[in-house]
């Protein structure tokens, strides 16, 4: 198995690969903007969040301040067709302000959506939690294990406290550190599930 200790110098650039593949849902190598605010909208079905709840609304509310971050600096419409090549670049560029620009756009995403998986909200995330997380952004069940496992969940009765659930979120987007642990939220990075050769897929 591959990992991100294989080819550290392009880490930052594969984990964006995924955040591409988890949103093109019918594989062809295009998403959309729009495709982003629908992953949202899955991950909530798939834990249980009622899509009118006050939870849900924070997790709307902080993807369309995402998308609507990644749309001023790239002047992309929501239904522009947008290729993995072009998610890198928007990707660095929505990041080009560092620490900044991550807790201005991504962490209140990491910090909404984490809230609605947390289902009796007691600041622990177990094992089925966290797998329904999983499910809503489409990680294949080989990955969904190796993350469970990395991230310190190997049964249903294991929690993770949602300080290092968050950080895990934070070193995935913006860590270029091989041995950060949050490299693994998603499972192998280089794993052929999320990438042909070509291109990101799922």
């Amino acid at each position: 198995m591959r990992t991100p200790h294989d080819i550290g110098s392009r880490l930052i650039e594969r984990k964006v690969d995924v955040c591409f593949a988890h949103a093109d849902r019918d594989q062809d190598a295009l998403i959309e903007l729009a495709d982003v605010s629908v992953l949202f909208t899955r991950i909530l079905a798939y834990v249980g969040e009622p899509l009118g709840s006050p939870r849900a609304l924070a997790v709307h509310t902080a993807s369309q301040r995402f998308c609507d971050h990644m749309a001023s600096v790239t002047g992309w419409s929501p239904d522009r067709r947008i290729t993995p090549e072009e998610w890198r670049e928007a990707m660095a560029k929505a990041l080009a302000g560092g620490t900044a620009d991550y807790d201005a756009y991504f962490r209140p995403v990491g910090e909404s959506v984490w809230a609605a998986v947390d289902r009796d909200g007691d600041g622990i995330v177990r094992l089925p939690e966290f797998t329904a997380f999983q499910r809503g952004m489409g990680t294949p069940d080989a990955n969904i294990r190796l993350a469970a496992d990395r991230m310190g969940l190997p049964d249903a009765d294991a929690g993770l406290p949602m300080a290092d659930v968050l950080l895990a979120h934070r070193e995935f987007y913006t860590s270029a550190d091989a041995g950060s642990p949050g490299n693994w939220l998603y499972g192998d990075v280089w794993a052929d599930a999320f990438w042909d050769g070509t291109r990101a897929k799922l």
